[in-house]
């Protein structure tokens, strides 16, 4: 075992024995973004690249953790600049750990909307009208739901298929959709089809930009627990 290898063993013992208080502090909630990386660069491939492969990987790494961290604080702000979020989003395509996003199977989730340009599901939140809102794909379909805080919700089901010429494209087609009020449900006809191009995704961020041109950014609807 070489010096690095010690070192990195050396602190996954820290964070996950040494400090029990720390593991079960973080058991509730998503991986620290330097456990993730600790656990990247004891992957089998990544141990067996030659020393300068290593230490591009590295500043990789940490370069994706710096950008994650930016963009999701950056959402969380009462006014976001679209250009600042682009900007972002254009330095991360740089470090996006692989091409086939579209047929990766870290896509087949549900996942939580963070922030968009979507205007139509915008004035749901703008309003205060809906709670969480959520994308699940599973195998070939999706599902789009938004809550309401009153109860129902808007749903809209739909298949997808992975582009076979752009890597990142996903395309879609709506074939139902349920206005459901509580007391009343509403069934709408197929409301249209389309693509997203996933420009970045891994275990805990993923982000899209659609047809229209507006982005969307989105993390797991449900955090594994750190072991």
């Amino acid at each position: 075992m070489n010096y690095f290898q010690t070192f990195v063993f050396t602190a996954l013992y820290y964070v996950t024995v040494a400090s029990p208080k720390c593991c079960l502090a973080f058991s509730a909630t998503q991986q620290p973004a330097f456990l993730q990386s600790i656990a990247s660069l004891l992957n089998p491939n990544f141990l067996s690249l030659p020393q300068g492969k290593k230490s591009e990987e590295i500043a990789k790494q940490q370069k994706r953790d710096s950008l994650k961290v930016e963009l999701l604080s950056l959402c969380k702000e009462d006014k976001v600049d679209r250009s600042q979020v682009e900007t972002i989003i254009q330095e991360l395509k740089l470090v996006q750990p692989f091409e086939n996003t579209a047929s990766s199977p870290l896509l087949q989730k549900e996942w939580l909307l963070v922030w968009t340009t979507e205007k139509e599901i915008n004035v749901f939140s703008d309003l205060n009208i809906s709670g969480d809102i959520t994308q699940t794909i599973a195998s070939s379909s999706l599902k789009n739901w938004i809550p309401f805080r009153a109860g129902g919700g808007f749903g809209v089901t739909g298949t997808i298929e992975p582009d076979q010429d752009v890597p990142q494209r996903t395309n879609f087609v709506f074939n139902s959709a349920t206005l459901d009020i509580g007391f009343f449900q509403l069934s709408i006809p197929p409301i249209g089809k389309g693509w997203f191009d996933t420009l970045y995704l891994d275990d805990d961020l993923r982000v899209d930009v659609n047809v229209r041109n507006d982005i969307l950014i989105c993390t797991p609807a449900k955090q594994e627990s750190a072991m």
